[in-house]
């Protein structure tokens, strides 16, 4: 029998992932085999366009766990704040005004430890969407060479850019 997949072990139990440690090197490895190779065929083209779909679909579950870590962190920094200025006691003899309550909130060690972990995941998540980006143009690419080949548009002098490779004009 066939192992249960949930939306739950998709997105993952917790509500920080580790995303340092998410396993990019099938992605990579189809980034860098898009980076020289060149659809000869329709069959290579077809491939191409399933080797970018199946990297997108990897990326798109990191970056789903990462939105959850994001949304996460930036909830817990808000709660911190406020939690860290309703707790602050002001010098004695002085009143607490609200900007004092703040700046105590806002400079929290806690709160500090949470920016740098939301940092890092914000910077992992726009990585990670612009390597989506390339692959879901790559297999736009693909597919439209695929198909101009099926309606025999494409020919041998047309390069990976669309520029012509050598100066031949008309048919001869």
């Amino acid at each position: 029998m066939k192992e249960r997949i949930t939306l739950g072990k998709l997105v993952g139990e917790g509500f920080i992932d580790e995303f340092e440690s998410f396993d990019l090197t099938e992605v990579q490895g189809v980034l860098a085999g898009l980076a020289s190779d060149n659809a000869i065929d329709i069959a290579h083209a077809d491939m191409l366009q399933q080797k970018t779909l199946y990297a997108a679909d990897l990326l798109i579950e990191f970056i789903s766990k990462l939105v959850k870590t994001v949304s996460f962190l930036e909830t817990k920094i808000n709660s911190v704040k406020n939690r860290t200025a309703l707790e602050f006691e002001p010098p004695e003899g002085k009143k607490a005004t609200a900007d004092m309550k703040k700046a105590a909130g806002e400079s929290s060690p806690e709160v500090e430890a949470f920016g740098l972990q939301l940092a890092k995941a914000k910077g992992a998540k726009t990585l990670l969407e612009r390597k989506y980006d390339i692959l879901i143009r790559s297999h736009h690419y693909y597919k439209d060479i695929s198909g101009a080949q099926k309606r025999g548009i494409v020919s041998s002098n047309v390069n990976q850019n669309n520029l012509p490779t050598n100066n031949a004009v008309g048919w001869e």
